[in-house]
């Protein structure tokens, strides 16, 4: 077997084995993640609304790409160069995908930084009710910014690969798309506000106006304090991800013009290979990086799994439970109040 021929095979037994392995714990991580995000305890928080979305999108993402792109590179099985509604479909399903994914990431790095605030009008950027609107609105920014895929992209003959067909659009994914949407900019910002947080945490500690019991504030700072150590962790990974991607692209467009030959072809295809999996940590490197870095998170991420495996009949006896523990406190409390009511005087007449 020639050096060309070994490299390619590198390449393609890459494809195979890390990444279906790489496909196997994102899908059971990007599950998790949703699940757990939507627990009561971490609902109520815009940080984790965020991170939700960023899970569903991120498993959209290891689906349609990471898994079509196990079967292409390395089983050879390529749909996208001969059905021109499936390569349409794909790319503009990844591009929308991943772009979402990364800018949940990144909102959810600048409502860290907007729940440090002193001042409270930034703090009132800190609500699930924003999130949720910013997070339908950045879906619906990137659907309609990637309409020129569903137009150009189709299968380009004889080289036989699913590409755009326009010379402007290309260029367009190139440098704007994949060097700095998918590079550059979503650790750039996240790093910014990631540094800017943790000034604002070393100058002052944070303190809620709110009427709630001080437990409650405990823990809730505890959540809020968790979730940055996760973010930060989750910048780290971001930036690790994104640089061979980013050095990639730059290096491709680079050396477009110039004449290669075989073993060189073979060496930057292994590269490109190493580049674009270590690329997809992004989206699947979440839930083990916040299971790591937050004990909160591992212990509603054991409740999930136990409630997974419980039956209906006990759920719900549980739930009857807490209704009648919840009932009881009620009519104590009542008693209470009526014990404090003073009685009144009786005057008698003379």
């Amino acid at each position: 077997m020639t050096t060309v021929q070994t490299l390619n095979n590198i390449s393609q037994q890459i494809n195979i084995y890390l990444g279906t392995i790489m496909f196997i714990f994102g899908l059971i991580g990007c599950l998790w993640n949703i699940l757990i995000f939507r627990h009561y305890s971490l609902r109520l928080s815009s940080c984790c609304v965020y991170m939700s979305i960023g899970s569903l999108a991120s498993l959209i993402q290891i689906i349609f790409g990471l898994l079509f792109r196990i079967l292409d590179k390395g089983f050879q099985l390529d749909w996208t160069s001969t059905n021109i509604g499936w390569c349409k479909m794909r790319n503009y399903i990844t591009q929308c995908a991943s772009l979402t994914a990364l800018s949940c990431f990144v909102w959810a790095t600048i409502d860290r930084f907007f729940s440090t605030c002193r001042q409270i009008k930034w703090r009132s950027f800190n609500s699930v009710h924003i999130a949720k609107e910013v997070c339908l609105l950045t879906i619906i920014i990137w659907m309609l910014t990637a309409i020129p895929t569903l137009i150009y992209t189709k299968p380009i003959k004889p080289e036989q690969f699913c590409g755009s067909s326009s010379f402007i659009w290309s260029m367009i994914s190139i440098y704007f798309f994949n060097l700095f949407c998918y590079g550059i900019f979503p650790w750039l910002f996240m790093s910014i506000f990631g540094i800017l947080t943790l000034k604002h945490l070393r100058q002052t500690h944070r303190q809620r106006i709110n009427p709630l019991r001080l437990t409650i504030l405990t823990r809730m700072a505890n959540i809020d304090h968790q979730l940055t150590s996760m973010l930060f962790l989750q910048i780290i990974i971001s930036i690790i991800s994104s640089l061979p991607y980013c050095i990639q692209n730059i290096y491709d467009n680079l050396t477009s013009t110039i004449i290669k030959n075989e073993y060189r072809r073979a060496q930057e295809n292994l590269f490109l290979q190493i580049a674009r999996l270590t690329f997809y940590f992004n989206y699947i490197s979440m839930f083990y990086v916040n299971y790591l870095s937050s004990p909160i998170f591992r212990h509603v991420s054991k409740k999930v799994l136990i409630n997974l495996f419980k039956n209906k009949d006990d759920v719900s006896r549980d739930i009857t439970i807490i209704n009648h523990q919840i009932s009881e406190i009620q009519i104590q409390g009542k008693h209470i109040k009526m014990s404090t009511i003073q009685t009144p005087y009786i005057i008698s007449r003379l």
